[in-house]
């Protein structure tokens, strides 16, 4: 899933590769320390709120459909395989079948259902963000092979998508049309497309093998073609979210934004309350500098 890149005129966009890789590693560990219902709606709705600022909204509400109905998934299979809790909401029995809702499954499947979203949208964001260029940076210096097939297959994915949009039009000419008609006719004519693609795939990959080849990939170190220094901004900028995110840490050394017995969950407490908005400050950091930044440019 995409929603295209940010543009290079933002404050975010400018930031050192490795300002940013920091701030997203902190921003997915914040996603798994908690298990909190309330701070993990909280975050979700924090990572959402940066898409819609940075992305077209038309595309970033085609993403939240689909992730929408994965968390729809993970709630439902959380109410089918947990059957444990003391509180049963409602129950039903069906011969030797026995099926209750508890509120723990409950709890348990929406925290879980949220964190998930939240880590879908950040990694779309993160790939907004850290573009060919910007990856490229980072990693060839440490591990050029895995840079350059991880580059390849970024762009190898884009294409196969890009393939499949026209393809799908193309057919729509001859009266196939994949969304229409009964299941089985959908699953053929879908399977026609793959089978398509998966031809171009591998001639795609051949031809490319072949021209890396013939260029002397791997005869010695690449170049980079371009260049990012690093700059005061990615200084405070970087300062700031590892102080931000140390005090988060702290806090939940301390026991915040951790419950031990869903069952037993308080909601909306002081400390609750006072954790979701640092974390979701933390979040927001990015927006905050583009504030700072375009006063600054003023």
């Amino acid at each position: 899933m995409q929603a295209g890149t940010i543009s290079e005129l933002s404050f975010f966009s400018q930031l050192h590769p490795l300002t940013v890789l920091v701030y997203f590693i902190e921003l997915f560990t914040l996603l798994l320390v908690f298990n909190h219902l309330i701070l993990t709606i909280g975050l979700f709705g924090s990572v959402l709120g940066l898409c819609l600022f940075y992305f077209n909204r038309t595309k970033v509400r085609r993403l939240l459909v689909g992730s929408l109905s994965m968390m729809g998934l993970i709630v439902v299979f959380n109410l089918l395989l947990n059957q444990r809790g003391t509180h049963v909401l409602w129950q039903m029995r069906w011969g030797s079948l026995h099926f209750q809702l508890t509120e723990s499954a409950t709890i348990y499947g929406l925290t879980m259902a949220a964190s998930l979203g939240a880590m879908i949208l950040t990694f779309i964001l993160l790939n907004g963000v850290l573009v060919t260029p910007k990856l490229t940076f980072l990693l060839f210096p440490v591990v050029p092979r895995l840079a350059m097939l991880l580059t390849i297959a970024l762009r190898l994915v884009d294409l196969l998508l890009q393939k499949l949009q026209r393809l799908a039009r193309f057919q729509k000419t001859r009266n196939l049309v994949v969304s229409e008609g009964t299941l089985r006719q959908r699953v053929k004519n879908l399977g026609r497309l793959f089978r398509v693609i998966l031809v171009t795939a591998v001639s795609d990959a051949m031809e490319t093998a072949v021209l890396m080849e013939a260029r002397g990939f791997g005869a010695h170190k690449r170049s980079q073609y371009q260049q990012f220094q690093f700059q005061v901004t990615d200084g405070v900028f970087l300062g700031l979210s590892v102080i931000w995110f140390g005090v988060i840490i702290g806090l939940r050394w301390l026991g915040w934004g951790w419950t031990g017995d869903l069952t037993q969950l308080v909601w909306g407490t002081g400390q609750d309350i006072a954790l979701l908005i640092i974390s979701s400050g933390l979040v927001l950091l990015p927006i905050i500098g583009e504030g700072g930044y375009r006063l600054w440019a003023n």
